[in-house]
């Protein structure tokens, strides 16, 4: 048994890495974008980690995102003839529903297990499972975040080429709305936006449950593109300007003489291009986006507008929000908070997520398999 435990963050531009003793202590981190191809640059990662840790990396915990994330809802219900023990049938029953789901969604993969609802006796939510409590029917909600098969697969080969073994693969962006989740009250009525490179997550708790989940193929990439083909830009400087822009010291970056860097700031003043026209673009898109994940779906449709609605916004693409932005649905926001992404251990989120209960249930269960007399008597005697 390893020592330690790797947890990688396979994004689209970049990958990181950290390492974590047995008491969960970040002994390493290191980051490697990733230039030509991901394998590439993740054998770079790798050595660079193994030759500080001085061991061999043979497995490793995934945070992965992407568009291509959906969840699947379902409910399943158990009666008994006599009450039974409840900690005895919570595990087979969702083992059951893993099994029903895994059986007749074949392409994709359960990444994330949520249980959302335990109703017991017909009508009674309970919190916490304990082993004296007797019952004589119970209902399980879920919800299944799941993954095409293909991408897992594909993601598996890239890890497999550097000889390393994923022992999980976890929704980034999901496993960061737990860790936030945790911070709210739990009668909040809360939106969680993750807005990366060329992708955005939209999650809605209410009462501390996953009411709403969406991801959606736009992100700060798409703002960029937007600048350069507009205000007619290469895409560097459409990147530079569009986070310089936001920046708390934009005030005073005309002032600032790098003469090793372009000032994108400067460069748009020397092409006399309206301020206010690059502001326009970049509200326009991440209205877009906002309206595409989270603001135009039935959900929000049917929500009562009497309850206000905390909304926090993570990501890259957080940092595009400035002071003076204002959400077109404030009416249905009391709330806005940007987390500082660069404030975040993506880590140590990832590594409390993969030791919590949740995470055991997100393993790949299989329901046994009945074997017939001639497939055991061949079994028996080949081995």
């Amino acid at each position: 048994m390893s020592d330690f435990e790797t947890i990688i963050d396979f994004g689209s531009q970049n990958l990181r890495l950290g390492a974590f003793d047995l008491i969960s202590k970040n002994i390493y981190s290191s980051e490697q974008k990733i230039v030509d191809n991901a394998e590439n640059s993740l054998d770079i990662l790798i050595k660079d980690a193994e030759k500080h840790l001085s061991t061999h990396i043979d497995n490793v915990v995934v945070l992965y995102d992407s568009p291509k994330f959906y969840v699947l809802d379902l409910c399943i219900k158990k009666i008994f003839d006599y009450a039974v023990p409840i900690e005895k049938i919570y595990g087979s029953l969702i083992e059951e529903a893993h099994f029903f789901v895994s059986q007749n969604n074949f392409k994709d993969q359960i990444i994330h297990t949520v249980i959302n609802n335990i109703i017991v006796d017909k009508d009674k939510k309970v919190d916490k499972i304990t082993d004296n409590f007797k019952i004589k029917s119970l209902i399980l909600e879920l919800k299944f975040i799941c993954l095409s098969k293909i991408i897992v697969n594909d993601i598996s080969n890239k890890f497999k080429k550097n000889n390393l073994k994923i022992l999980n693969l976890y929704c980034s962006s999901y496993v960061k709305t737990t860790y936030f989740k945790r911070k709210f009250d739990k009668k909040d009525h809360v939106i969680f936006l993750d807005i990366g490179f060329e992708r955005t997550s939209g999650f809605i708790f209410n009462n501390d449950k996953l009411d709403f989940f969406k991801s959606i193929p736009l992100g700060g990439n798409n703002i960029t593109k937007d600048i350069s083909k507009v205000l007619k830009l290469n895409m560097d400087y459409s990147e530079g300007l569009k986070i310089q822009f936001y920046n708390d010291e934009i005030d005073n970056s005309s002032n600032k003489n790098n003469i090793n860097k372009i000032n994108p700031y400067i460069e748009i003043l020397e092409k006399k291009i309206s301020i206010d026209l690059l502001k326009q673009i970049i509200e326009a898109r991440i209205d877009e986006i906002m309206e595409l994940v989270v603001f135009k779906s039935n959900y929000i449709k049917n929500l009562n507008t009497i309850k206000k609605t905390k909304l926090f916004i993570a990501g890259g693409g957080s940092q595009l929000f400035s002071s003076s932005y204002r959400i077109d649905t404030s009416n249905l926001i009391s709330e806005l908070t940007i987390i500082n992404e660069n404030k975040l251990n993506i880590f140590e989120i990832g590594i409390n997520y993969h030791k919590s209960d949740e995470s055991f249930l997100s393993k790949t269960k299989k329901k046994p398999r009945k074997i017939g007399f001639f497939e055991a008597f061949f079994n028996l005697f080949s081995k």
